[in-house]
């Protein structure tokens, strides 16, 4: 359930759910440029993490 902003009351820039997602894509992509090896099953993870977000958002 989203409570809409006071009138006059400035919205944040990003949800906090955007900014997990771009911290874990961050991480991620770390993780994959230090080891190529486990990139599949860092992208799998990522992915996981991502449609989560998105169940809990609805």
């Amino acid at each position: 359930m989203r409570v809409p902003p006071r009138q006059g009351e400035p919205r944040p820039l990003i949800s906090t759910r955007a900014l997990v997602i771009v911290l874990v894509a961050v991480g991620a992509a770390a993780l994959t440029a230090a080891a190529p090896d486990l990139a599949i099953p860092i992208g799998v993870g990522v992915a996981v993490i991502t449609l989560l977000a998105q169940i809990v958002k609805d």
